[in-house]
């Protein structure tokens, strides 16, 4: 990433707010790093993604992870730290990524002769937030079948052709057997492809349909049917 298309990411970001005085010091102190598919985040400071996706879990410690957020240019990661949080949040590359780091203490500088710029980062941590809630409200209202079907539109989003069963897992927070488990359904009705692969979506607008979902995890939009009391008692 030349340093023309390093200036338009962060004309992208939130950084885009900046006075061009500023912006430009922040450009000179920037440094471009690229990850692999899968690799961990360490210290982040504050990178704007420039390429690519970063996913951002949290891990019970044992081996289990719960996906909070996706996200791709231009958001940036490590908000939440540099504003004093010490919530122990994870970030990893899902496919090749290439951010754009910017010195904590730079910033912190910068910020403090600028503090016009304090609403637009608060804004950058209100789309943080609302992925957070979102994931909260799925956790707890949906079913995990619709919980697999919107990570895996999200991780096949992110140029994926196809989603390790393990990788599903560990984005709805749960394990292989229960994914490969509610996967059934959803390859009985041709929404997903299941193989050595990995999974495939195959019917992006009927896995939104089951992600949106309340019910017990059923493939079926329609309402339940209610049987008459009267009617089942004549029967019986």
């Amino acid at each position: 990433m030349n340093r023309t298309e390093v200036r338009k990411v962060l004309q992208e970001s939130f950084l885009g707010a900046f006075p061009e005085s500023a912006l430009r010091k922040l450009e000179d102190g920037a440094r471009v790093t690229t990850l692999s598919a899968r690799q961990l985040l360490y210290d982040p400071e504050i990178s704007i993604i420039g390429e690519g996706t970063v996913w951002a879990y949290v891990d019970d410690g044992y081996g289990r992870h719960l996906a909070i957020s996706y996200m791709r240019r231009p958001r940036a990661v490590g908000m939440a730290l540099a504003a004093g949080s010490s919530f122990p949040v994870a970030f990893q590359a899902v496919v090749d990524t290439t951010i754009i780091r910017i010195p904590r203490a730079q910033f912190d500088e910068i910020r403090k002769d600028h503090g016009e710029v304090g609403w637009v980062a608060a804004q950058e941590l209100a789309h943080y937030l609302d992925d957070l809630l979102a994931e909260i409200v799925r956790v707890a209202f949906r079913p995990v079948r619709a919980r697999i079907a919107h990570h895996l539109l999200a991780l096949t989003d992110c140029e994926h052709q196809t989603v390790h069963q393990a990788e599903l897992a560990a984005a709805v927070g749960s394990v292989r057997e229960v994914v490969a488990r509610n996967l059934g359904p959803l390859r009985e009705a041709r929404l997903v492809e299941v193989s050595q692969a990995g999974v495939a979506a195959t019917d992006e607008e009927g896995l939104r349909e089951v992600a949106e979902s309340r019910g017990r995890g059923s493939c079926d939009m329609s309402p339940p049917k209610v049987t008459d009391r009267r009617t089942s008692e004549a029967q019986s």
